[in-house]
């Protein structure tokens, strides 16, 4: 079964937000490690936690980008902006990583102790983690289905 329609596809291919995901993808998956980085150096030397924090604020920064952008995306491609049958879960864990960041930045502000800030953190890049695996793998299952039906037809 091929995750989206004839007429998604065409209003995928046609939506100027399918460019601003494809390329913020990657730039956010980079922007993650780099914190990450950061984030265990700071952990194991509690040292540069103010580099750390800028890049941890610069990283939900951009993940608030990329949800709201993700969101026009949805709902020009699938006619919803916010959980949709076709990426309800994505949508489901994609609040949980915002929840987190979010936490974050409020623990911040209200003094919470570095260690715990930085262990929060990893939490919550944890969950970045395992919704880019989501979105990998059903990308994966769509092209492997794409590649199965000329095939089949050809029977």
């Amino acid at each position: 079964m091929n995750r989206y329609t004839t007429e998604q596809m065409e209003r995928k291919a046609k939506s100027k937000w399918t460019i601003v995901q494809y390329i913020g993808a990657p730039i956010q998956i980079l922007i993650l490690f780099i914190s990450l980085g950061f984030v265990i150096y700071t952990l194991t030397t509690d040292k540069l936690f103010d580099i750390t924090n800028f890049t941890i604020i610069f990283k939900t920064a951009f993940l608030y980008f990329m949800f709201i952008t993700g969101m026009f995306w949805e709902k020009e491609v699938i006619g919803a902006y916010y959980l949709s049958r076709e990426f309800f879960w994505e949508d489901v864990v994609s609040t949980i990583v915002l929840i987190l960041h979010t936490a974050y930045v409020i623990a911040l502000i209200t003094n919470l102790d570095h260690k715990a800030l930085l262990i929060l953190i990893l939490v919550a890049y944890f969950t970045v983690l395992v919704n880019a695996i989501q979105y990998l793998v059903k990308a994966l299952k769509n092209r492997a289905n794409k590649q199965l039906i000329p095939a089949m037809l050809q029977d």
